[in-house]
């Protein structure tokens, strides 16, 4: 009698899952918004990229997670042609690629890809201060990573500096 009654709570549980609509969860802390699809993998992590593994050349812009300037989580040339940049996924350094850009002197987007199409970075920042002496401005806004199915959103401050 325990047999047939575990092979009917495995059927309805079959059944109830056949029947469950993919869920999309989103989970917010101080500066990440991440959001993961029900069937999607895990969640990835995004850590720190040094100066020192890009070779960037000439200008650069570099954001950090908003109140973390210690440690740049994108790094890339600014760039309006020919663009690209690099982020740090699951202790992976990824280059990706400008794909478009919209800005102009108050801010814009920015999206990059990786040559896979893997990773999408779309940037979107806002200039907070501009300094002509030092050619650099300031800038805050946000960068939606897109890797494995998941969405991670984080609200950066950094800028361009020449």
């Amino acid at each position: 009698m325990r047999f047939g009654i575990a092979i009917a709570a495995l059927a309805v549980a079959l059944t109830l899952g056949a029947c469950s609509k993919p869920t999309t969860t989103t989970t917010a802390t101080t500066s990440t918004t991440v959001t993961t699809s029900a069937n999607a993998p895990a969640s990835f992590t995004i850590g720190a990229v040094a100066d020192t593994e890009t070779n960037i050349q000439g200008c650069s812009s570099s954001f950090s997670r908003q109140g973390d300037r210690a440690s740049e989580v994108f790094v890339e040339n600014g760039a309006d042609t020919d663009g690209f940049g690099f982020i740090r996924i699951n202790n992976t350094l990824i280059r990706v690629e400008l794909v478009s850009g919209n800005e102009n002197e108050k801010g814009g987007t920015r999206t990059f890809a990786d040559k896979g199409h893997t990773v999408s970075i779309v940037e979107t920042v806002t200039t907070t201060a501009s300094h002509p002496d030092t050619d650099s401005v300031e800038a805050a806004g946000t960068l939606a990573v897109t890797f494995g199915g998941s969405t991670q959103t984080l609200q950066v401050e950094g800028g361009t500096a020449c």
